[in-house]
């Protein structure tokens, strides 16, 4: 965790302590405030899918390379309908921030 994030969090748990706990829970203090921007058209669950792909070999999916690129992926992603459309500066942004490296063994 940065010390930004822990600045952040520092100063809004400030900010309340006027307040009790009894009225005002921890959850509800540090809580994140809404951020700008048009929320994501991918669920949580979609997100999951890709992650799960990326982690397969792409042998698995009949592709004959050794190593996903960012198109491939997309074409997959498209291919088993877990999106109609993504690009491939996309679907790399997508595992990017997910928790899969496809190119790291599966034991580490």
């Amino acid at each position: 965790m940065s010390a930004n994030s822990v600045r952040v969090w520092r100063n809004r748990w400030l900010s309340f302590a006027a307040i009790p706990l009894a009225e005002l829970s921890v959850e509800e203090r540090l809580a994140d405030i809404p951020r700008p921007g048009k929320p994501s058209a991918i669920s949580p669950e979609q997100v999951c899918r890709i992650v799960a792909l990326a982690c397969e070999l792409p042998e698995q999916s009949n592709r004959p390379i050794t190593h996903w690129s960012a198109s491939e992926l997309a074409a997959e992603i498209i291919a088993r309908g877990i999106l109609p459309t993504i690009s491939p500066r996309h679907a790399a942004r997508v595992l990017k921030r997910g928790i899969c490296n496809p190119t790291a063994s599966v034991a580490g």
